[in-house]
């Protein structure tokens, strides 16, 4: 029984480290032992001690919050949901009950642990303070600049989205060259997307996509080409990232008039309906004659 114990301890410790992306020699580094004495916990041979096993949970917490040893040694359900993973005997994209928490709602097909895998991939090209561009909704011909922020948060992309007056804050799923970005707004319980073309740069500078959000005080839906360029780099330490972009949003997405660079202005020209570049966009542009939005 012992021996079975440890040989399901040790696949399941396989699972979690594939999962989380991270190594042997990593995890071995983490928990303070070499990196055979790892691979003898994952073959199973050998069970490891409740130290380690601790150290074990806190490092798959650092990328799954929640986790602990109870996890670990758990029915397969709770270890599975403890890791965000689809529970077997649930359909492949069946809806799932939240894991403990009421307001957490499962994304289907894994998508979030697959999202993981690529921020830990090449996330870093992505990071960073940019200016977000796109035809203004409520003043045509006009070109809005707002403030977004991308840094690194629990093995995703945290996003941050505002101007002088708004902000919406939510989270950047990085899917098969793709940034699909959803944000929350506080004061009128909004919600705004933007799925963007990211593609595959050294350092991502310009990036071309859709925005699909309110345009007013009417919480109209509205979408339009979007063009973000980027400003500058984060620095790692959340209380500067933070005062970094709301010293970028506490601005006017006017205030620019037309400084827009001619790049980013041709771009955007391309993308209006009717544009050289409009057909490769499912979306139809919107213009308000009124209104208090952007």
């Amino acid at each position: 029984m012992m021996k079975e114990t440890t040989a399901r301890l040790g696949e399941r410790l396989s699972l979690a480290l594939k999962t989380i992306n991270v190594s042997p020699a990593a995890l071995g580094a983490a928990v303070g032992v070499d990196k055979s004495v790892v691979s003898r916990w994952l073959s199973g041979k050998v069970r490891p001690s409740g130290h380690n096993l601790t150290r074990i949970a806190v490092e798959i917490a650092r990328h799954r919050p929640g986790f602990s040893t109870l996890a670990l040694e758990g029915s397969d359900e709770e270890f599975r949901r403890a890791l965000d993973l689809a529970v077997q005997g649930v359909a492949s994209g069946a809806a799932q009950g939240p894991p403990g928490d009421p307001s957490v709602l499962p994304i289907p097909y894994d998508l979030v642990n697959a999202s993981r895998n690529e921020v830990a991939r090449r996330g870093d090209e992505y990071f960073g303070h940019y200016d977000v561009h796109y035809w203004s909704f409520t003043q045509p011909g006009r070109i809005a600049r707002l403030a977004l922020m991308l840094r690194p948060a629990q093995g995703l992309i945290e996003a941050r989205y505002g101007a002088r007056g708004f902000e919406f804050r939510g989270w950047a799923l990085l899917l098969q060259n793709r940034l699909y970005i959803q944000l929350a707004e506080l004061r009128h319980d909004a919600m705004l997307y933007l799925v963007t073309n990211a593609g595959q740069q050294p350092r991502a500078a310009l990036i071309s996509g859709i925005i699909l959000g309110p345009s007013d005080g009417n919480l109209m839906p509205t979408a339009s080409g979007v063009i973000l360029t980027r400003a500058g780099e984060i620095e790692g330490r959340i209380d500067a990232d933070d005062r970094a972009f709301e010293a970028r949003a506490d601005g006017d997405p006017f205030a620019g008039g037309d400084a827009t660079p001619a790049t980013v202005r041709d771009l955007l020209e391309s993308l209006r309906p009717g544009g050289a570049g409009a057909a490769q966009w499912l979306f139809r542009v919107n213009y308000l004659d009124g209104g208090k939005g952007l």
